[in-house]
This record gives C-alpha cells, structure tokens and sequence, in this order.
C-alpha cells in the first residue's frame, strides 16, 4: 500500500518537469483557488455565510454547492490559501496528496474483497492514470478529483459496517466528507453504491447488514438535503435548467469507443483542434479474458454488488449527454476506472487462470489489434501514437502473461505497475497539450492584490477578459478573471458562477467565468423603465473595469457624465465616480412619496429606517440580487424590479419603522435540522456502537476473540 502510494506520487510529480503548472489549469485558477481563499478567509475571521452580496451572480454560495461550505476538507484547504503565499505550491501539493489519497482507497476496497496485496498494488497505480483524471481533473476540475478520490474510502468503510458490523463512524464521516464537497456527482455514485452494497445483503439474506447499510444511507441523506436543497430551490431563477434530455455533443461516446479504452491514446474524436485520450481506461482491461469463466458463473454472487457499480457506471458514462441540469457523461469516466479495475482485480483473484493459455493471450492481443484499428479510425492524424500505445499495451500484456504462468505472481505485479507508468509517459509524450485553458493566473497570492489601486467601492469588469488573458503568456499584473478577484482587496461582482442568475446573465451578457460581452457598457447607461434610474446606478456599482482590447480607445477615454478615468493599464481602464455608491446592499431607488434613511447593510441582508410613505404605501428597490430566501418583516416583497433587483412593497403607516430584509437559503430551517440531525444521530449510532463492543468484548473468555 504504501509503495502504491509512493509511486503515485512520484508519477504525479513527474508531470511538473514537462509542464510546471500542470495542476493550474482551467477553473482552477479560474473557479476553484478562489473559492478555497475567500472561504478560508471567512472562516478566519468568523464570517462564515451562505451568501456575498457584493458578488452578485456568483454570491450565493449555499445554490452553488461546490463552494464545500459544509465540507471540513474544503474549509482547511481554504485556510491554508489564506496561509501559503504560492498558490500553485499549495494546489499542486493538495491535488497529488488526493491522486494518493484515491489510490490507496482503490487498495483498501481491493483488500476488503480478500484479494492478495500484490493484486491490489497493481491496481492502486492503476487507478489514477485514467484518461479523464488525467486530462481534466488533476489540471481544471479539482472537485470532481476529489469527490473521486473519497469514494473508494466510503465504499470500503462501508463494506467494513456492512459485513463485520464495525463502527459505523468512518463511514459516515468519509461519507459526510463526500457529500459536503458539494459536487452531485460524487453523491451520485454515492449512491450507486449504497444500493450495491444493499444488493449484496439482499443476495446474502442478512437483514442486520441490509438495515446497518440502509441507517448509513439515510444519515448521508440527510447531510445531503443540506448540502442540495438551497441549490433546487434556487434553480427556478438560475441557468440550470432541468428540462433537457439529449444525446450526443460535448465529452460523450459510445460503446465501441469504450472497446477501445485499453489504449493510452484512445480518444474521442477528432472534431476538434486536439485530440485528447479521455477515455483511457486502464491497459490490463483484457486480463478478463484470462478468466476460469466456469468457477466465475458459480462464484460470482458476492461481488454482485460490485458488478452493479461497473454496469451503472458504463451505462452513465456511455448515456444520455444532459439529464436536467446534469450534462457531459464523459467526466464521469473516472468512476468508471475504479469501478473497472477493482472488478479486474478483485476477478483476477478469485477466477483468475494460473496458467491462461496461449490462445487466451491470442484473444487479447486481437482486442489490442481491434483497438488500435478504431482507434485508427476516430483519429487517423495521430496514427503513430495509436501504434505505439498498441505495441506498448500487446508487449505489457505478453510479459504479464509470462509471469503468470510462470508462478511469478509479485513479478507480475511489478511488471503491471512499470507498464502502468509508461502508458503515462507515452500519453503526455503524444498529447502534451491539456484541453483546459492555461490562464497565466499569477502563483504568488501577493500578485492577485496589484490590480485596482485605484477602485472605489463596487467593481464590475466589461469586456472580454478570458480571450486576452488566454492569449498573454504572462500575467500583466492588471486584469484577473473569476474567482480570482476574491484574492484582490476590493469587492468585485465578475467573479465565477456555475449557475448564474438568469435575469441578470440575459441582461448584462455576463458568461460562467466572470466575462462579458462589450454590449454591456451601454446597457449599464440605459434607464430601468420602472425606476428611471441607470442600471448603473441600481447596482450600485463605483469602478468600471474596461477591458482595452473589446473597445475602441475613443471609447475609453471618454466616461460619461459623473465618471473619470482613474487608471490606466496595458490591459484596462478604470473609470470611477466622481460621487462613489455605498455598494451592494444600498437602497438604490424609492417610489415617489416614499423615503427612508439607510440604517446598515450587511452580508445577510439589509436594515432601513421609512422616514415617509403614501398613504397607498410605497415601493423600496434594493441593490441586491432577488435569490429566492430573502424576506421582510413589513410589508411584502415585490416582483424584482428588472427581473433581478430585491424590491420591497411598504403598506401605509409603516412611517418611522425600522426594515429588515434578511437572506437565508430557501428551506434554512429544514437544511439545519437535517444537518444537526444526521449528525447526532450518528454520533449517537457511533457511540451505541463503541460500547456494546466492549460490552461484547467483556464478555469473551478467548483473547483471541477479542483481538
């Protein structure tokens, strides 16, 4: 186990010599740094909170679920940012220790299903190769590596409460780590396993096991309804839809291309400027012909559960390209190889040939020739990387297939492992592009504070920031994107968001990454029908960040009335109100006759004070995004003005009052009590369970029982 992990590590670490940022790619720098920052920094300081108001669009962290909010994991990596000065150090460190942490999870499971240590090494080095781990996220999507690398630890601890009737603990603490990172992917295959497990006690008739998985499940449920809930009831006003269900387009595939993902340069197609191997799966993938299938059809009950999991996830991987909300199958490839290789080994142990024939390595050689031809097919451009992937996969398996008959079992293993790693090597050697985009994101935290001396108050973006920081091959030191400008001291809405809020998308053209299209700057200048006022002035934004390349420079230089330019850059200009608005939160417009006196405004809501009203009463517009979960102790809340704004209906005589429009996340009470709940009763589960064992124990006369 050990030397599995150790060898992942050093494999990982390699990578670093072709490509130093290697694992800064994508939304990394663009999504993921960011959001581990400003909640470590919260948590710090004691402002721990559901929602920013500042950040508009990509500040309601409890719907974006990926922001961990409830994840220990995600919070102490959070405040490690706030600590590291290098944030490439620190992601780097962090996405190798999960690439160990799966591995030896993959090792642990192996073993719990009684196969040998050697058996199991293989398949731990295995593990983390897979074509999508590799390609997408180690470098772009940490969440899903680390949803990934949690499962097989959760799958294991659970097989240890279902079959010896363990402590329930490290199951659900593994499995609350799980769930409160906060990508549904991950609790989907949480899923997937729970009902394997209880297929398992279903085919065994054990009823205790059966009611021990099913207590484990409903405790990760509830954790999950906390986790979930503000997400679904949010979605009727984001760009989530949930009405889709497709085929085909972006990282899908079909069956014959699975065939093939025993070659470390299977790819998906050739549509697109790179070709990239995302659906290699492990190279060993033909070691299942090498079968007894005879001893395998009287044996195979116990690993029921098991086979279920490698259907399912061959059937997610190969199925429909958007189900509601939930798209691109492909990114579920690496629970495919777990589930392929742990069912690979854990067969191998149990019907494994000690002697495979010379016509079954003939069978497998075939399936290399046959996949190294579709291979051929789907991208003929990289013929070469196909030949070498398939002699390189034909000579690994002629040589294993030696040791093993042979009786050279350990040698095997080692033998697997070498093959393993050069499989990796002749993957980066061939595609050495990654298909997530490198950014520039400054390394050093110290960098993300340069931009924007010259800000006052709310910062918006305009233009199109990706595209030119994509093409400058360093950072300038004036412009970020996303997530990114929560490391930068002033409050800025472009942030990154994985659902948006769709009035406010529609209206000011703002993409998931924090960009925009040039259009909006004159839209911010038009007047809101009902109110009168800019759209400018609503959202109460001070500083306008212009993006120089999406603007003519007479454009630039000429603000519109009440505005200056305060900054220049190479890359922008600041333009910045002469009379600065106090932000998010602020009473941005009142109907005629009304008025009020702004009392505080703060990140869970605002406060203010009516000072005068109609008698028909009055109307209050705040500059706040309308997130379902807001809600007003006098009077009601309206239609949002625009579609987006907060907007408060005073009734007469509500003169002299003090507002208080507050924020929780829709469904707050219940997504507490479930919280507290799941974790009390598992505690509670946890501790009956610790002391009726050493009741238990008590009562043994053999030591070696106890032990």
């Amino acid at each position: 186990m050990l030397a599995a992990g150790l060898l992942v590590a050093v494999a990982l670490s390699a990578l670093l010599l072709q490509d130093s940022r290697y694992f800064w790619y994508g939304d990394t720098p663009a999504a993921y740094f960011g959001w581990w920052y400003h909640l470590g920094d919260l948590v710090r300081h004691g402002h721990w909170s559901t929602i920013d108001p500042h950040a508009w669009k990509s500040g309601n962290f409890a719907a974006e679920g990926q922001w961990g909010l409830w994840s220990p994991l995600t919070i102490a990596i959070g405040v490690a940012a706030t600590v590291v000065p290098n944030a490439l150090v620190l992601t780097t460190v962090v996405k190798i220790a999960l690439a160990v942490v799966g591995a030896l999870g993959v090792f642990r499971l192996i073993r719990s299903y009684d196969a040998p240590p050697p058996v199991a090494f293989v398949a731990a080095v295995a593990v983390p190769m897979g074509g999508m781990t590799q390609y997408l996220d180690l470098p772009s999507w940490v969440a899903a590596e680390t949803i990934w690398a949690l499962l097989p630890w959760v799958w294991w601890a659970l097989r240890r409460t279902m079959l010896l009737g363990a402590n329930p603990l490290p199951v659900l603490l593994l499995g609350y780590l799980e769930v409160s990172v906060g990508y549904v992917f991950g609790t989907i295959m949480l899923v997937v396993v729970l009902v394997a497990c209880l297929l398992d006690c279903l085919l065994a008739r054990d009823r205790a096991a059966f009611l021990r998985v099913l207590v484990s499940g409903a405790l990760l449920g509830l954790v999950a309804v906390t986790v979930y809930l503000p997400g679904v009831l949010t979605s009727s006003v984001t760009s989530r839809s949930t009405a889709y269900f497709t085929f085909g387009g972006k990282f899908t595939t079909e069956p014959l291309a699975v065939f093939a993902s025993l070659l470390p340069t299977a790819a998906l197609s050739e549509g697109t400027s790179h070709v990239e191997p995302y659906l290699y799966v492990v190279w060993l993938l033909p070691v299942v012909l090498w079968l007894d299938w005879r001893r395998a059809r009287a044996g195979w009950r116990p690993l029921a559960g098991l086979l279920a999991v490698l259907v399912i996830s061959l059937a997610v991987v190969d199925g429909p390209s958007q189900v509601g909300p939930l798209r691109w199958p492909v990114r579920m490839e690496p629970f495919l190889v777990e589930a392929v290789v742990v069912a690979l080994a854990v067969c191998w142990s149990r019907f494994g040939l000690r002697r495979p024939s010379r016509r079954r390595l003939g069978w497998s050689l075939g399936w290399v020739a046959a996949s190294g031809t579709l291979a051929l097919v789907r991208a003929p451009s990289h013929w070469d990387a196909h030949l070498v992937g398939a002699f390189l996969v034909g000579g690994g398996l002629t040589a294993v297939w030696w040791l093993v008959r042979e009786g050279q079992g350990n040698r095997a293993a080692a033998c697997a492992a070498a093959v393993t790693l050069v499989a990796l090597g002749v993957q980066h050697a061939f595609y050495p592009t990654l298909p997530s985009p490198q950014r520039h994101a400054p390394t050093s935290v110290a960098s993300y504070r340069e931009p924007l001396s010259a800000a006052v108050g709310d910062v918006m973006v305009v233009g199109e920031a990706d595209l030119l920081l994509r093409s400058q091959p360093t950072f300038e030191g004036d412009l970020l994107l996303g997530s990114a400008w929560y490391l930068n001291p002033h409050p800025v809405q472009s942030t990154y968001t994985a659902i948006n809020f769709d009035a406010y998308k529609q209206r000011y053209c703002t993409y998931y990454q924090g960009d925009t299209c040039p259009e909006l700057l004159k839209t911010l200048f038009t007047r809101q029908p009902t109110t009168g006022e800019k759209r400018v002035d609503l959202l109460s934004v001070s500083t306008l960040v212009l993006v120089r390349s999406s603007f003519p420079s007479h454009t630039l230089l000429r603000p519109p009335q009440g505005w200056r330019v305060a900054a220049t850059t190479p890359n922008t200009v600041l333009w910045v109100r002469r009379q600065p608005l106090p932000g998010a939160g602020a009473v941005a417009w009142s109907s005629p006759g009304t008025s009020v006196a702004q009392v505080d405004a703060t990140t869970g809501g605002t406060s203010f004070r009516v000072t005068g009203v109609p008698a028909t009463g009055g109307t209050v517009v705040l500059s706040l995004l309308a997130w379902p979960g807001y809600s007003t102790d006098v009077g009601t809340l309206a239609d949002p003005v625009d579609g987006y704004l907060v907007t408060v209906r005073l009734p007469p005589g509500s003169r002299g009052t003090v507002v208080h429009v507050d924020f929780h996340p829709p469904g707050w009470h219940l997504e507490l009590g479930a919280w507290a709940l799941g974790l009390l009763a598992g505690a509670g589960w946890s501790l009956w369970s610790a002391v009726g064992r050493r009741r238990r124990s008590r009562n043994v006369s053999d030591p070696r029982l106890v032990a």
